[in-house]
Order: structure tokens, then C-alpha cells, then sequence
């Protein structure tokens, strides 16, 4: 879908751009609007970053006060490399908002950090291992939260 970006600061936007022009995607509140799920990752031997395609992987997943969910993908297809090392899930909110509880839940971490950006392209960055929430300013994600374990669900 997009790539390759040298960095993930460079990315994030250019997915964003994308993912709101998608059906759903603007809602601008909770009941409303489809959230798309993807992946960022890297080329065997390749430092540069690239997106999968966004996707819902299924209908509208409604949790409950009106939340979306999707489902990130296990894997990208890639004619240019068979193993492609996912690094991130990204996904959009489709109301403007951060990022939720169930986002920052450890029984849903597959990846090192997960992207999520909402309709007006707020970018946010959630590192796993840090436990730290960053939002991305001026083309640099700068710390805005530490993540306690009950709010990881540990």
C-alpha cells in the first residue's frame, strides 16, 4: 500500500491520509464510522518501513458505549518478499479519540508497538516493552503517558 518510509514518524501520516478517505472512517463520534486494521513492517534486509493495505477483515465489529474494533492482520502479502517482518499494527479511530483500553490490553500485544491515529490524524504510538503512549508532534513521537498493569490487564 504505501513504503517504502524511512521512519515510522513518516509513515503514520501517509497511512492516515489514506485510511480516512475509506468508507466509515470519519464518523466523528462512537456510534457511528468503521475502524481498518493493518500492518507496518520491513523487508528482509531492508531498514525502510512500508503498510499493508487497511482492512476491516470482517463487518463492523461493535463493542460495547458504541467502540469499534478490527482485527490486525497475522501477515502481509508482499510480491516484492515472501517474509516480511511485521514491526506495528496500525489502526484508525473513527471518532476523535486516543487510544482506547482494550488498545493497550497485554492479551492483544503481537507486535512491538501498535499505531493508531484518529479522523483528524492525530498520530499515537504505543510501545509494549516501555509501556509508554507517544503522540506524534512536528514529525517526532514525544512521550504523553505512562501505561500502569491494571490498565494492561496484569
Amino acid at each position: 500500500m504505501l513504503g517504502p518510509a524511512d521512519n515510522v514518524e513518516t509513515l503514520a501520516p501517509q497511512i492516515c491520509e489514506k485510511v480516512r478517505g475509506l468508507p466509515g472512517a470519519k464518523a466523528g463520534h462512537q456510534r457511528g464510522g468503521q475502524e481498518y486494521c493493518g500492518a507496518i513492517y520491513q523487508r528482509p534486509g531492508d531498514a525502510r518501513f512500508f503498510a499493508s493495505h487497511p482492512s476491516t477483515l470482517g463487518p463492523a465489529v461493535d463493542l460495547p458505549g458504541g467502540r469499534k474494533a478490527c482485527f490486525p492482520p497475522d501477515a502481509v502479502s508482499d510480491p516484492e518478499t515472501p517474509e516480511g517482518k511485521i514491526y506495528a499494527d496500525y489502526h484508525n479511530h473513527p471518532a476523535i479519540s486516543r487510544f482506547s483500553p482494550e488498545d493497550l490490553q497485554a492479551h492483544r500485544q503481537r507486535f512491538y508497538f501498535r499505531v493508531m491515529f484518529n479522523p483528524i490524524c492525530e498520530v499515537y504510538l504505543y510501545d509494549f516493552q516501555d509501556r509508554t503512549v507517544f503522540q506524534l508532534h512536528d514529525g517526532k513521537f514525544a512521550p504523553i503517558k505512562q501505561v500502569t498493569d491494571d490498565l494492561r490487564g496484569e
